[in-house]
């Protein structure tokens, strides 16, 4: 397994290198922006950076199954052997728009075992990597970027929409913030830049990204307003559907250890 983290690396960094590529390197020029079934925007982009991430794995781990945002004829729902979650474009229509935050992220799990955690953002320039014992923001170790939090910083990141699901009066004393990304709101949860994250409704490539850092730092998923948590295996069994509910990302508590 460990010759094959070294192999996922350098996949992952062969991305991250095509994603500079096309977004720094040349003019974008977003003319081809589409609504699909879900009502949500898919752009040229988002298909390029799709074809190319499926390339890049068959090249290396033929046998791979594969759950990425625009392409579900990869998705075997066999987690026998490597798996990859990848949303290629966090944040579609923050880039749409020439808003900062969006960016690529990626899962990989072994026999359902997370084992690497990736989100790189170019614009805003973050980049979130874990795997074995190593956690990095921006190339740095985590432990050299711990937040120190006071009560006038305390924040909870929300969805969009999520005022049309439940009552903020719950959540006052808490400043709340949305950058567009929901993964990159779970990443900054997971390495203690806020207190909570609450998504209104998601599919597995919007949060898997995050699992084998929430493992590393004690984080999970609940049901919202309980203190349930959903389990690995049954996100799991959303690969191919929408997760409809209400889930929130925290740290996990003392009652749940």
């Amino acid at each position: 397994m460990n010759n094959d983290i070294k192999k996922i690396l350098k996949i992952i960094k062969s991305m991250e290198e095509y994603y500079n590529k096309k977004f720094l390197n040349t003019q974008i020029i977003i003319n081809n922006c589409n609504l699909k079934d879900n009502q949500t925007s898919v752009t040229e982009f988002d298909i390029d950076i799709t074809d190319y991430c499926i390339k890049k794995i068959n090249e290396n781990f033929e046998n791979s199954n594969i759950i990425i945002e625009e392409d579900n004829s990869t998705n075997s729902n066999n987690f026998n052997d490597l798996t990859w979650i990848i949303d290629p474009l966090d944040g579609t229509a923050s880039f749409i728009r020439s808003y900062p935050v969006w960016g690529i992220g990626i899962a990989v799990l072994y026999k359902k075992e997370p084992i690497v955690s990736y989100f790189y953002t170019p614009l805003a320039n973050q980049k979130f990597l874990a795997y074995g014992d190593k956690i990095f923001v921006n190339n740095k170790d985590m432990q050299s970027n711990q937040a120190i939090l006071t009560d006038d910083t305390k924040t909870i990141f929300i969805s969009s929409k999520l005022h049309e699901k439940i009552s903020f009066d719950d959540l006052k004393g808490y400043k709340l913030r949305n950058f567009g990304s929901t993964i990159y709101h779970i990443f900054l949860v997971s390495i203690g830049k806020a207190e909570s994250c609450i998504i209104g409704s998601c599919y597995l490539w919007d949060i898997a990204a995050v699992f084998y850092l929430a493992n590393q730092n004690n984080y999970s998923f609940y049901e919202y307003k309980t203190d349930k948590i959903i389990t690995l295996d049954e996100l799991l069994k959303y690969s191919s559907n929408k997760i409809d509910k209400i889930l929130q990302f925290k740290k996990v508590s003392s009652a749940n250890e």
